[in-house]
C-alpha cells in the first residue's frame, strides 16, 4: 500500500485521496478500517498518524498541521532556545486565529492568539532531516507571552525571576528581534516592554 511509503509520519485526507485513488466512499471505508486495525490514528478530522512508519513524530511540526497560521512560541520556544530550565509538556503556539487547546494521542497542544499585524516578525523556519516548522525567536516568544498572558513586567530582573530565565543565554542573544518588537509589535504595552529592555541593555 503506497501510504506506508509516504514521506511523513502523518497524512492528510487530501494526500490520502491521491494515494488511494477511487471514490470518496472507497477512501472513507479504507480509513475506517485503518483506524479500527490501528494502521492509522486520528489526530483531528482529516489528519492521521501512520502507525507503521518508523519516522519520528515531531510535535512542533504536528502543531502547525493541527492548526494553521501558527508558530511555536511561549514556553515551548523558550525551552527550545534554552531560556527556561523546565521541561515543557504542552506544545505551545501563537496563532492569529482564535485560541484553542487540543488533546491528541501524542500530547496536548495549546494555541494562544497574538496580533496578526507583523505576525511572522521574529519567527524562523527550522528544517531538519525529518521535519519543518516555524518557531519564535526567544525575544518574540517573550513578547507573545506578555501580550497573551497580560503580564506587566517592569524590568528584566522581574522577567528573569518570574520565568526563571537563563541569564547567560539572554546575554548572548541577538538584540535585533527585540529592536523590531520595539518598533513594530502591534501592542503598545509590548513595545514599551521591548524598549525598556533595550534601555537596560543588561547583556551588553
Amino acid at each position: 500500500m503506497p501510504i506506508f511509503e509516504y514521506e511523513k509520519p502523518y497524512i492528510h485526507d487530501t494526500a490520502l485521496a491521491i494515494l488511494l485513488g477511487g471514490s470518496d466512499d472507497r477512501r472513507h471505508s479504507w480509513v475506517k478500517r485503518a483506524l479500527k486495525n490501528g494502521r492509522l490514528t486520528r489526530l483531528k478530522r482529516g489528519l492521521y498518524l501512520i502507525k507503521q512508519k518508523a519516522l519520528p513524530v515531531d510535535a512542533f511540526e504536528i502543531a502547525q498541521q493541527l492548526y494553521g497560521l501558527s508558530y511555536i512560541s511561549f514556553e515551548s520556544a523558550l525551552s527550545y532556545h534554552g531560556w527556561i530550565p523546565e521541561a515543557v509538556y504542552t506544545t505551545t503556539s501563537a496563532t492569529a486565529k482564535r485560541g484553542v487547546s487540543t488533546k491528541t494521542p501524542i500530547g496536548l497542544f495549546s494555541y494562544e492568539r497574538t496580533p496578526e499585524d507583523q505576525f511572522f516578525m521574529g519567527v524562523e523556519r527550522i528544517q531538519t532531516k525529518e521535519s519543518v516548522y516555524l518557531i519564535a525567536h526567544p525575544w518574540k516568544a517573550l513578547a507573545d507571552y506578555m501580550y497573551a498572558r497580560r503580564k506587566k513586567w517592569e524590568s528584566l530582573v522581574e522577567i528573569i525571576e518570574d520565568l526563571r530565565l537563563d541569564e547567560a543565554n539572554i546575554e548572548a542573544a541577538d538584540q535585533a528581534p527585540l529592536e523590531e518588537i520595539a518598533r513594530y509589535y502591534q501592542s503598545p504595552r509590548v513595545r514599551r516592554f521591548a524598549e525598556m529592555i533595550l534601555k537596560e541593555n543588561k547583556w551588553a
